[in-house]
Order: C-alpha cells, then structure tokens, then sequence
C-alpha cells in the first residue's frame, strides 16, 4: 500500500507542477523551431491565397496580387521602423542604397514569377522549386563573391535537377500521363494545358534566379542595413512596379474584386506577409541549428494540405518522385553544413527569400540569442 501511496504522489507531482514547466521547457528548447513552422504555414496560406485569387472567375493578375501585398507589407515595415526608430530610415545606409535596389529588383522578378507559376502548378510543384534557391546561391556566391562551392553542393544540384526533369516529365521523354490526381470532389480550378505548365516550370527556374541573386545582394549588403531595410526596398520596387505595369501594358489592368471575401484575401497577403518575415527572422536567430533548417522543408506538407483541401488535387506520380528528389537532395546539403562561429552570424540578415538558407548561417551561441531575443 505504501508502494501504491508513493506512486500516486509521484504521479500528482508530475501532473501538478512538472507539467507547466515540462511544457515551458519544450517551448524554450524549440521556440526557433515552431517559429519556422508558423513561418511556413503562413507562407503556403498566401501561396494558396495567390492561386485561388488567380483561378474561376477571380482572373486577378500577378501584379495586381503583389501590388495588394507588398504595399500592405511597405507600410507595416515603414510604420515598425520608424516606430523603433532604425538607423538610416528610410533610405538606408547611403553605402548599399544601390545594393539594395538590386536586391529589390532580383527580389521582385522571383516574387513575380513564383506568383505566376502557381497559377498553372499546384503548390507542392512550385513550393519544391525553390529548394533549389540554396544550392544556386552558393554557386552565385561562388562565382561573384569568392566565396567556396563545395563538391557537395555540386552533387546536389546535379541531382536536384534531375528531379525538375521528372517533376517536369516533358511528353518526348515520358510519353503523355496525368499531371494531377483529382479527388472525387475537385474544386474550381483552371484547366492546364502542357505548353502552360512548361512555361510555368520554365517561371519557376526563374524565379529560383531571382531569389537567389535577392540572397547575394543581402550577403553582400551584410550588417550594413536592418533587415526590414531590405524588406522595405523590396516592397516599395514591387508595389510601384506592379502598379506601373498594371497602368502601363495592354489587356492587363486592374480587375475588382468580387466581394468583400477577395478583399479580405487581398489584406490577408499583406498582414501574412509581415508576419512571416517576423517570424523568419525571429525563428532562424533563435535556432540556427539543422533542426531549424528542417523545419523549412515542412512547407511543402502545407502545400499539399492546401491543394487537397481547396482544389482537391495533388501531383500525380512523377511529379512526387522528383519533388522528393529535389527535396532530399537539398535536405542532405544543407545538413552537410559546417557550423561557423564568426561575428557575422550573429548579424545575419534574414528574410523571406534568405529563409531556405538558414542551415548556411549557422553557427555561434544560440542559447545567448535566445535568452537575448526573450528578453
């Protein structure tokens, strides 16, 4: 009886007092970790929110999209740093105001692009693009900057490439297959044909250049100016871009938006699109470890989720074959990573197209940033 008596307090203790603090505990140890999946979760709902307001009979145009979320995502960057007072708002350190329009023109030709593919992929296909962004700034880095290209990085890219071959199957090689499997009950969604989907692949690319020449310009920009500088830069080039596109080229245009639903979707983008910065930079200062870096690759379980849920489809065979390829190639590269322990690190500048980079600026005391970034 004294046997069961002690067990029955040890269990009280435990689930009186232990379990706030074991839970405490956990959201201590991973906070950076879940911060990166909340990131990743908001990134697929804007992707999700992009594509149903390009598809049916909403027909908004990519510009008209990112007209609505970075000038939404402008203000809210201009309000908090003017708000918290940063250095050199709101043109910047003079030194790199030309980086960083260059930043903000690579920047916004990926956004662009990414917006368009989606439109014609579902998102896991285009989501898995832009693990690529990794292993091509360490080539561009390579090549401008001096910095090294390992042989690992080169073995990935050559196998993640061929993992855009299968995800793009092209007929001559394949023979014709079914791009997608529908569910039962399929939402609206536009129909594809295969000059559509290879062009929106072939956008795809090209957005992976964007991002990646946008990672550059920030490696080279450094600690010289706040991230949200950065992000500032590339909201304003693509809100007044878009709005001049819009204006400017025929058959475009601006399209109203059917009820108030597209114009909660249109804030939406906008407001995600802070948040996600946020908990970007938030998450990859408080855990640079290849546990955060991990969590990136989650986005694409989102993506799928999405794609079910709202259009219930999913990419059919080859193109999960060579998502995974893509997606294990660039995993293993990134894991493979050496910590560093240099001061840059720690001044790292983090935001949405560097966050797929975050197993290449690790490194350094992350309990110190923790206990720092709590406080």
């Amino acid at each position: 009886m004294a046997r069961r008596h002690s067990s029955v307090g040890d269990y009280e203790s435990a689930g009186i007092e232990p379990t706030p603090s074991m839970l405490k505990t956990i959201w201590k140890d991973n906070q950076g970790a879940l911060y990166i999946v909340l990131a990743q979760a908001f990134g697929s709902s804007m992707d999700a929110m992009v594509r149903f307001l390009q598809q049916g009979g909403n027909r908004m145009h990519p510009f008209q999209i990112i007209v609505a979320r970075m000038g939404i995502t402008c203000i809210l960057s201009s309000l908090y740093m003017w708000w918290t007072k940063v250095p050199d708002f709101p043109f910047g350190n003079p030194k790199v105001r030309v980086w960083l329009v260059l930043r903000a023109a690579f920047g916004f030709a990926g956004l662009f692009c990414l917006y368009y593919s989606v439109h014609y992929l579902p998102l896991a296909e285009s989501t898995v693009f832009r693990f690529l962004v990794p292993i091509v700034t360490a080539w561009a880095c390579s090549v401008f900057l001096g910095q090294a290209f390992l042989r690992k990085d080169l073995i990935a890219g050559l196998v993640a490439m061929i993992g855009v071959i299968f995800i793009a199957h092209p007929e001559s090689i394949f023979g014709k297959v079914d791009d997608i499997i529908k569910a039962t009950k399929a939402g609206e969604v536009d129909e594809v044909t295969p000059a559509q989907r290879l062009l929106a692949i072939g956008a795809s690319l090209l957005g992976v250049i964007g991002a990646s020449g946008a990672y550059t310009m920030i490696r080279v920009i450094g600690d010289r100016a706040h991230a949200l500088m950065s992000v500032n830069y590339f909201a304003f080039l693509g809100t007044a871009s878009s709005t001049i596109a819009l204006l400017v080229i025929p058959g475009i245009g601006f399209t109203m938006p059917h009820g108030a639903r597209d114009w909660v979707l249109l804030t939406l983008l906008g407001v995600f699109g802070f948040i996600l910065q946020f908990l970007l930079t938030a998450g990859l200062q408080l855990d640079r470890s290849s546990k955060a870096t991990s969590m990136l690759y989650t986005q694409v379980l989102f993506a799928l989720s999405f794609d079910w849920a709202i259009w219930g489809v999913i990419p059919g065979g080859w193109s999960l074959f060579g998502g995974a390829i893509v997606i294990g190639s660039t995993l293993w590269s990134a894991l493979q990573k050496p910590q560093k322990n240099s001061a840059d690190d720690a001044k790292a500048v983090i935001d949405e197209e560097s966050s797929l980079l975050g197993a290449e600026i690790q490194g350094g005391d992350v309990d110190r940033r923790r206990e720092s970034f709590s406080a």
